[in-house]
């Protein structure tokens, strides 16, 4: 996916580096918990509870790379919703906005989610999740006030 945000890099960085935007980006995501706690680093772990209806769905990743407003790259641990699962998301400065082009990779864990799931209703649940995070990505940089 790739959109264009009318906001620097550095605006947008900063929204991707703070955990606390997560649920926001994610239509799905209720909490998200991180260890070492506070800004996005190298090493993080991240404990997202989302939910599927009334049901409550557990994503355990970490943050396996960092090139500073450049590229993020979250994988997997183990546990949770997805047997695998690899975000990338690529920021390249256009001067006063910013392209962002974010990939993700995921197998869904048929062990974690056994026969209580329709796994078609989980499947586009999680693609429009997927779909809707560059959307939200972009509403929420736009948002924020541009430096003088």
């Amino acid at each position: 996916m790739v959109s264009e945000v009318f906001a620097p890099v550095k605006t947008v960085w900063n929204v991707l580096m703070e955990p606390a935007y997560v649920p926001k980006l994610y239509p799905n995501v209720i909490t998200v918990e991180v260890d070492p706690p506070g800004r996005n680093r190298l090493g993080q772990k991240f404990h997202i509870v989302g939910r599927a209806g009334k049901r409550k769905l557990e994503i355990f990743s970490e943050t396996v790379e960092l090139i500073e407003e450049k590229r993020t790259v979250n994988r997997q641990l183990p546990g949770g919703l997805f047997k695998s699962f690899t975000q990338v998301v690529t920021l390249e400065d256009k001067g006063m906005g910013t392209m962002v082009r974010t990939t993700f990779e995921y197998e869904i864990s048929m062990g974690y989610i056994g026969k209580l799931f329709n796994v078609v209703l989980l499947e586009r649940l999680v693609t429009d999740n997927l779909k809707a995070y560059n959307s939200a990505l972009k509403a929420i940089c736009e948002l924020i006030p541009l430096p003088e």
